[in-house]
């Protein structure tokens, strides 16, 4: 068992018109957290998380960017504290959680078009295209060592919620198939 105990501070910003398929606007958070012994915790241990997304939109299309870096500034996060990537929009063909490391950064553009606007459940189709990694050690991080991923979806705003269903690929032959129920952006 490990012991946790952290403080943060975060700021964010969220100004898009919808949390499930935005058109406009933008999200952004900044995150940093402290975790010490003095409070509980097993280990001392500093990290920040930061993240922006901006929609552009055009009729029936959507373009998003976005970008995220998560990084542990000081000490040894240990492995319950370890940034996670894989899944859906986080390195697609990847296992969700599927890789953790002390950092993980990524860039994505994230398209999707209105394909059916029913009252109940409008219905989109996209693809995205991703590259990014998880690494132990800050001197490894480079845009050499990337993985390139990517995914091919349908999304549906259910009255359950947004409900996304599709495939994602990554480098190196990975693959994966998801069914994904809540909000990603």
């Amino acid at each position: 068992d490990f012991d946790l105990a952290q403080v943060y501070a975060r700021l964010s910003l969220d100004k898009l018109d919808n949390a499930y398929f935005p058109r406009s606007g933008n999200k952004g958070t900044a995150e940093y957290s402290w975790a010490r012994e003095d409070f509980g915790s097993d280990s001392d241990f500093d990290q920040l998380r930061l993240r922006f997304s901006q929609p552009f939109s055009s009729r029936r299309n959507t373009l998003v960017a976005a970008a995220r870096y998560d990084t542990t500034l000081e000490g040894t996060a240990p492995t319950e504290s370890q940034f996670r990537a894989g899944g859906f929009l986080q390195l697609s063909g990847y296992q969700p959680r599927e890789l953790s490391g002390q950092h993980f950064g990524e860039v994505s553009l994230i398209y999707y078009r209105l394909l059916a606007d029913v009252k109940l459940a409008p219905t989109y189709g996209g693809f995205s295209l991703e590259y990014g990694n998880v690494w132990q050690n800050r001197g490894d991080i480079s845009l050499d060592n990337g993985i390139f991923a990517g995914s091919m979806f349908l999304g549906v705003w259910s009255p359950i919620g947004p409900l996304y269903v599709g495939v994602g690929l990554a480098e190196h032959g990975r693959r994966s198939a998801f069914l994904y129920l809540g909000p990603v952006f």
